[in-house]
């Protein structure tokens, strides 16, 4: 019998996804075919504990048929402990069979380890053919009765190339024509191709899924992007089509045997005090589906800051799309503890060292801030501000800052290693972190591409922005997972340790400006504001050396944000002789505003309300210094009036006036019958559920009670009423919503301080 010849395919990896035993890849060629093959993959998996219990689970694993091959003993080393160790290595005969195993696994959990057990499937076959999403390829593979069956694979580009290409993609745009709560019958599809549009009424779904599969045979795109197609549109349609058995063609794949469960429940969770709504995944199978609503990285980076992530990380392109940043991170460092040998737990198993009153009180400090001191005035002239580069990520390349180092057993009796300021940790020298040396590339590359941007424009700077913005928030939460309770790379020691060298950091640098000669004005974390004692502009060259020797005593580059020709402390709407930390606006001498925290950066406020701020702040962004804002006062009392005006004369869209909130609760939850609960009352009412973390939108309303308590419409009871019957909203509510901003940002300059009298029509103020 003659051997099945072998053929050769180029191209680039767009998909990687598993069914039952099987891995399949799909390709995309530079001639923009789509090409599928499908690969036999056995992954590996590590157990370490006592032989009864490790016979216990081969004897189990044998009785599954789980096992490839016969189990041995094989030399790695331990990620915490860094030392060698036999650990029973178990071959599984079917990928599928992976996280069966790691649920039943779970129940064990603390009588014996297990590595490498809970890594996304794909992403494990990835590492160990050493490809990843979007890397160019060359496939030889031999045709069968089942298709193109892998015989070898090879990668042409690496995961570390910074300046890669994708090929065009072909996308094709799904969105709803009214909210998303509406019943899918009572709502249309809107679907995109290019610069058209076809508006698809729902109520009649076999004539919906067949226009749809026209659609999709006809244009044939690689990407599916929704918006809120994870939570209504593909639950809607897979739906219907199982009910009608006529399934459109929204999988390229014609030969998997995909079995897709309809879940309209999401996920919420609480993170940083706030609680977050995550919709459940409704991925395709030879196309991407991308969900605008359901992505972080796409509301933040795009397309490109997605493609960046799953090159850099291997997770599949769809996969990663709905993941955060830290997860990417997770298993970029993942990646690098494999190569560097490491066993890689299943499980977080560095838990805290117990600690006494005292020393929890020294650890558990945060960053440190220096609030502006009020009583000097709430405008400045004349401060510079100096941002620490990446600071907390690069503490953590720096002085090695990664969970098997800090406190680690190898150099627990080394009394010359380094040690955290402060808390006396001390830090492995023998060894660099995976968390250190995961991040000493994300640094270098973002670095990379923001010089890129700079020395690019049109198209090309976009595609740099995107994949550096991506990078920025992977950093941003590179810090938190150190310390995240479920991180597997983390540990609380290394997170406070961080937190401890970024104290002593900023410290340094207050210390060396108040040796030139400067006042501190305010600091937060990894930023000072300083002002020179005669107040007096800085020179570049005064900045530059300051900086020079701030990050010769610190390790960490200092940069000059800007010098602010006059800068605004906005007091806290509590308490009007107390600062807040993150909130101020100034003009630089570049004539560039920067604001933080102040109402038109809001999402939550009107929209109306944020436009008519940002208005003010354009116009006072006009004047250099404070004497010509003073000066000038006449003109934002103009802007504030005309705005004023269209409220009074309500001729303004009720849509422009939605108060936007995120729901802490389910309805049943609240204990308070808030805003929030009367919203979500009046959904409950429509039909329509919404879960912890969502968002709603309301507007509040002429109240017709003597007592005049506030009353609110949720946005889809206003879009039911019919289009000519008119909406009377509260204008003395977003009267005062407009006052408020307006004194946010000009209190400290006014000649008045009651800014409520400007609501009154008997106000006088000497400006005519």
């Amino acid at each position: 019998m003659e051997p099945t010849p072998v053929s050769e395919a180029r191209g680039y990896l767009f998909d990687v996804y598993h069914t039952e035993d099987r891995i399949y890849l799909w390709t995309k060629d530079k001639h923009g075919n789509h090409t599928l093959f499908y690969d036999f993959y056995q992954p590996i998996i590590y157990a370490n504990g006592p032989p009864e219990i490790l016979k216990k689970l081969v004897h189990r694993l044998y009785e599954l048929d789980a096992l490839a091959d016969k189990p041995c003993f094989e030399e790695k080393t331990l990620f915490y402990e860094n030392k060698k160790t036999n650990v029973l290595k178990l071959v599984l005969s079917r990928p599928s069979l992976l996280p069966r195993i790691t649920r039943k696994l779970y129940a064990l959990y603390g009588k014996f380890d297990i590595f490498h057990s809970d890594i996304d499937l794909p992403v494990s076959y990835m590492v160990d053919r050493n490809i990843y999403p979007l890397c160019k390829l060359v496939i030889e593979y031999k045709e069968t009765i089942f298709g193109k069956q892998i015989v070898s694979i090879r990668s042409l580009t690496r995961p570390t190339d910074r300046e890669y290409t994708v090929p065009p993609f072909k996308i094709v745009s799904l969105s709803l024509l009214k909210s998303h709560r509406f019943d899918m019958s009572l709502n249309s599809l809107r679907v995109g191709v290019g610069e058209k549009f076809h508006i698809i009424p729902a109520d009649k779904p076999m004539h919906l899924l067949k226009e749809l599969d026209e659609i999709l045979v006809q244009e044939d795109p690689d990407i599916l992007l929704s918006a809120y197609g994870d939570q209504v549109i593909f639950p809607y349609l897979f739906s219907k089509a199982q009910n009608s058995n006529f399934m459109p063609s929204f999988d390229r794949d014609k030969t998997a045997p995909i079995r897709r469960k309809i879940q309209t429940q999401g996920t919420s969770f609480s993170t940083y005090g706030t609680i977050v709504y995550r919709a459940p995944s409704y991925p395709l199978f030879g196309r991407w589906h991308i969900d605008s609503k359901n992505s972080f990285l796409y509301k933040h980076s795009q397309l490109y800051g997605i493609y960046e992530l799953a090159r850099m990380s291997r997770l599949p392109v769809q996969k990663m799309a709905r993941s955060s940043t830290g997860k990417a991170l997770t298993y970029i460092e993942i990646d690098v503890a494999l190569r560097m040998g490491y066993l890689v737990p299943w499980q977080k198993s560095a838990v805290e060292s117990p600690k006494t009153a005292l020393q929890l009180l020294n650890a558990d400090r945060g960053g440190l801030v220096f609030q502006p001191d009020i009583y000097k005035g709430y405008a400045w002239e004349n401060v510079a501000q100096l941002d620490f580069a990446q600071m907390y990520p690069s503490i953590m390349v720096i002085h090695n800052i990664s969970p098997e180092c800090v406190n680690c057993v190898c150099c627990e009796n080394d009394p010359d290693v380094p040690q955290v300021p402060q808390l006396g940790y001390k830090i492995c020298n023998k060894r660099k972190g995976v968390v250190s040396e995961a991040l000493e590339h994300v640094l270098f590359r973002r670095s990379y591409y923001k010089k890129r941007k700079q020395q690019t424009h049109g198209e090309a700077a976009e595609i740099y922005e995107e994949k550096q913005a991506s990078l920025k928030w992977m950093l941003v939460t590179s810090f938190g997972y150190l310390g995240y309770r479920n991180a597997k790379f983390g540990r609380l020691e290394s997170h406070e340790s961080v937190n401890a060298f970024g104290r002593e950091k900023l410290l340094t640098a207050k210390e060396v400006a108040e040796e030139r000669g400067c006042a501190l004005v305010h600091a937060i974390t990894d930023s000072i504001f300083i002002q020179k004692e005669d107040k007096s502009p800085f020179t570049k060259e005064e900045l530059n050396d300051l900086c020079e020797e701030i990050k010769f005593k610190t390790g960490i580059k200092m940069i000059v944000d800007g010098v602010y020709t006059w800068l605004l402390f906005p007091p806290s709407s509590q308490d009007s002789k107390m600062p807040v930390a993150n909130r101020y606006m100034g003009r630089f001498e570049s004539g560039i505003l920067k604001s933080r925290g102040i109402d038109s950066r809001r999402k939550d406020l009107p929209l109306f309300i944020r436009d008519a701020q940002k208005k003010m702040v354009d116009w006072m962004n006009s004047k250099k210094n404070i004497p010509e804002l003073k000066n000038s006062e006449k003109e934002i009392l103009s802007i504030y009036r005309s705005y004023d005006d269209i409220l009074k004369s309500g001729s303004v869209s009720w849509r422009d006036l939605l108060i936007r909130r995120s729901t802490s609760n389910s309805m049943e939850d609240y204990e308070v019958q808030g805003p929030s609960f009367l919203a979500l009352t009046q959904l409950d009412e429509l039909g329509m559920k919404v879960q912890a973390g969502e968002k709603i939108k309301y507007l509040v309303l002429k109240s017709k009670s003597k007592t005049g308590g506030l009353r609110y419409a949720v946005e889809e009871v206003l879009e039911l009423k019919p289009p000519d019957e008119k909406i009377l909203w509260d204008k003395e509510y977003y009267r005062k919503l407009l006052t408020s901003t307006f004194q946010e940002v000009w209190a400290p300059f006014a000649s008045f301080s009651d800014f409520d009298s400007l609501r009154s029509d008997q106000f006088l103020l000497p400006f005519s």
